[in-house]
């Protein structure tokens, strides 16, 4: 039974290392967008965020958040996978880990409103009169405030994730299961992304040094994402 069991955990490391990749270039997909017209962070009025949506549906949900649902959504198997991997030197502190990353998965995407504005867009475009227009208006202004991207209506979400980010880069480090160095590597990143989420969220005056904290930690997050796929895919085969 517990062969077996090692047996399944080992295939599901590799949806594991698949999912981290993915994830990976959701990340860079994202950077290449931002260079596209309509890419770049702008501050928008409410009437400008509901013609883009009108103009670029995409863009403008990417505006909102979407890729980070996508990128969320694929690190859902890496979780569990970094919980399999440790469940056996250190299972108590992985499970908590868990369910910290889960918690911040949910808490994420209650506050995303990509898709509710796509609809408010749609009405909001078939409206024959001012009032009806205004309606809509504030509807948008209110989910607006809720879940623009790097604004304290979406910090909880992230500040959550990254805590739980750095929690699996320690069980990393104490489980002696990965290398040391993986682990390192992201709480690097994660520090310096968390850094970047309080100062974008609650400090706008330090833009340019927000920028220094995302540089760091989003490339760092990339080597870990590297580092991450390569271990799940080394569990996968039963060599650590």
């Amino acid at each position: 039974m517990e062969i077996n069991n090692d047996q399944q955990w080992k295939s599901f490391y590799r949806i594991g290392a698949i999912s981290v990749f993915a994830a990976m270039f959701v990340m860079l997909a994202e950077i290449f967008i931002t260079a596209l017209p309509d890419g770049a962070a702008v501050e928008l009025t409410i009437t400008n965020l509901l013609e883009m949506y009108q103009r670029n549906w995409f863009m403008a949900m990417r505006y909102m958040g979407l890729m980070n649902i996508f990128a969320a959504s694929l690190m859902i198997p890496v979780f569990f996978s970094l919980y399999g991997v440790h469940r056996k030197t250190n299972g108590l502190f992985a499970a908590f880990t868990l369910i910290i990353s889960l918690l911040s998965y949910v808490i994420f995407m209650s506050d995303n409103v990509s898709f509710p504005i796509l609809h408010l867009s749609q009405k909001y475009s078939l409206s024959n009169t001012e009032s009806e227009k205004m309606i809509i208006i504030a509807a948008v202004e209110a989910l607006f405030a809720k879940g623009a991207s790097h604004t304290p209506g979406t910090f909880p979400g992230f500040f959550i994730g990254e805590i739980g980010s750095i929690l699996f880069c320690i069980v990393m480090i104490i489980g002696n299961v990965f290398k040391k160095i993986t682990g390192i590597i992201g709480i690097v990143a994660f520090v310096f992304l968390l850094v970047f989420e309080i100062l974008c969220s609650f400090s706008n005056r330090f833009s340019n040094e927000a920028m220094v904290f995302v540089m760091i930690g989003g490339t760092s997050a990339l080597v870990w994402y590297v580092l991450v796929g390569l271990e799940l895919i080394k569990a996968s085969k039963g060599n650590i």
